[in-house]
């Protein structure tokens, strides 16, 4: 229904009010994103440079199990003592058994994982935090927005409503006030 005395002017007030609240969501939305794009260092000595958003998707490599680390431990031989490392023929012995574990399996497999640990699956669990943290601010900043906005828009709708309402009622004529009482 078309009334132009209903109309209200917005003016400019409700548009920079509305601009206002973009900037303001969008300087939320670039806070709750930054732990994920800012970079960290990562590694043994903090040498290994990682973004969150670039290093969290990658798989994590499997640690030898702990039977592995076991028999690693059972077949590797005592340190020589003083006297052991001046004879020559205890050392030929002591590298021969030293390159025989070193030839096992799961030796390899524990060098493998720790240089990938200390070279780039040093970023994986840190970045996979901080995708995280991210994550949970930009649904708090969702769910707070889609709060406020139905909050908002069911005010409104009320208010509105009640408005409509009162002006639907028309006129009271004396003829309807009489035949009522």
């Amino acid at each position: 229904m078309f009334d132009p005395e209903r109309d209200e002017d917005p003016g400019p007030r409700r548009f920079y009010l509305r601009l206002l609240t973009v900037v303001a969501i969008a300087a939320a939305g670039c806070i709750a994103l930054w732990p994920s794009v800012s970079g960290f260092g990562a590694g043994p000595d903090h040498s290994t440079g990682c973004v969150a958003v670039l290093n969290g998707w990658h798989a994590q490599k499997s640690a030898p199990s702990a039977a592995d680390v076991d028999a690693l431990d059972a077949a590797y031989p005592a340190t020589p003592t003083e006297a052991q490392r001046n004879d020559p023929a205890f050392m030929a012995e002591f590298q021969a058994r030293l390159r025989a574990v070193q030839a096992l399996p799961a030796w390899q497999h524990a060098n493998v994982y720790l240089d990938w640990n200390n070279g780039s699956g040093a970023c994986i669990s840190e970045s996979r935090q901080r995708l995280i943290r991210s994550g949970v601010a930009l649904a708090s900043l969702a769910v707070f927005c889609a709060g406020v906005a139905y909050t908002r828009r069911t005010r409104t709708n009320l208010r509105t409503s009640a408005e409509w309402a009162e002006a639907d009622a028309g006129p009271v004529r004396e003829s309807d006030v009489l035949s009522k009482v």
